[in-house]
């Protein structure tokens, strides 16, 4: 929810309606981004570092694949939206 992530501090809510809503939108993306995340380490598993952690988390590569598909203008022939969003 912070700045790694949906950055939501930036929004300046205060309104408690309106931050319920963002956090209920924010709550939803978080599991999408996760349920991505596990899909994809499944195909092609996330690296490790020496150190023994991944180099990535899960939400973080759910997040990156994400963003990627809806504003890499590239690969928009490439990747069938419909079908990755029934996916998920």
């Amino acid at each position: 929810m912070k700045s790694s992530g949906f950055d939501i501090e930036k929004t300046h809510l205060t309104k408690l309606d309106r931050l319920e809503k963002l956090i209920l939108l924010v709550m939803i993306a978080f599991v999408w981004c996760y349920i991505v995340g596990i899909y994809l380490h499944q195909i092609k598993p996330i690296t490790i570092k020496k150190h023994g952690r991944k180099a990535i988390t899960i939400f973080k590569y759910g997040l990156n694949h994400i963003a990627n598909v809806f504003l890499n203008t590239l690969n928009q022939g490439n990747i069938n939206i419909m079908s990755f969003l029934s996916c998920t």
